[in-house]
């Protein structure tokens, strides 16, 4: 899976930034408007609006890191599979050659060592039937007559068991992969239940502190949609023209290594 970010999740970060920058702008302005409602001065409506934005902000900047760190932990997925499937091309290959010279040696020593039949493809199978035959070639301990060759199944043994433990080897590394990518995944959907919860609550106290100060255009823009909170549509495609900047994953603004690119 190539390093990209899922779409609705690049659009909620933006939603959440996009409340977050209306704050920054107009928090002052609208703090001044409601001075003396609900026995409020102005400096206290100024902390309570800054207050929903801070709380938004850090919970939307740590949506969008664990996404990036997601995105970054799938991206190493294909390295491992490649890795894998080579090793598992390499002991499918060396199984056939072993069953090819057991099949010279003597009637009976293919099925003898288990491998008449049709051979596993797939990869964890693979490596368990050829530990199977290393096994059993190693304990027979006999020479096999090859060509006129004398081969011992112990040799032959040697021979299965090295692209068996670059198998296994293998294995365990994606296995390794698949649980943290399952880990970050988990941590992620979390976020994102909080992120919702959090988005809706202080996107619609906005929207009802700007209808109070009478500003209906800003309480109209922030206000939080199905569509905005499911991660739907953009900003840009919600039909707002100053979008904030698109997101960069946090901390990598200085970093030589490319940022995630968002999934279609």
């Amino acid at each position: 899976m190539s390093n990209k970010v899922g779409k609705t999740v690049e659009n909620r970060v933006n939603w959440g930034r996009w409340v977050v920058s209306s704050i920054q702008v107009h928090g002052e302005n609208v703090a001044a408007k409601l001075k003396g409602q609900m026995g409020f001065d102005a400096p206290d409506w100024r902390r309570f609006i800054d207050g929903q934005g801070k709380d938004l902000g850090d919970l939307t900047e740590r949506l969008w890191q664990k996404e990036a760190e997601l995105a970054r932990e799938r991206a190493d997925d294909s390295e491992h599979r490649t890795a894998r499937d080579e090793a598992a091309a390499r002991t499918l290959e060396t199984l056939s050659r072993v069953r090819s010279l057991l099949d010279v040696g003597g009637a009976g020593l293919v099925r003898r060592f288990g491998l008449d039949g049709s051979l596993p493809r797939e990869p964890k199978a693979l490596e368990s039937f050829g530990q199977n035959v290393a096994d059993m070639l190693r304990e027979a301990d006999v020479n096999v007559d090859a060509f006129g060759t004398g081969i011992s199944t112990r040799e032959l043994a040697d021979t299965l068991q090295a692209p068996i433990d670059r198998l296994r080897t293998s294995l365990k590394s994606l296995n390794e992969e698949e649980r943290e990518a399952e880990r970050l995944l988990s941590e992620r959907d979390a976020l994102i239940d909080a992120w919702s919860r959090i988005y809706q609550a202080v996107a619609g106290i906005m929207e009802q502190l700007y209808r109070l100060a009478g500003d209906d255009e800003l309480a109209r823009r922030v206000r939080p949609t199905a569509n905005r909170t499911l991660g739907a549509v953009s900003p840009v495609e919600d039909g707002e023209p100053d979008t904030p900047a698109s997101p960069a994953a946090p901390g990598l603004e200085d970093s030589p290594e490319p940022q995630p690119e968002v999934a279609e």
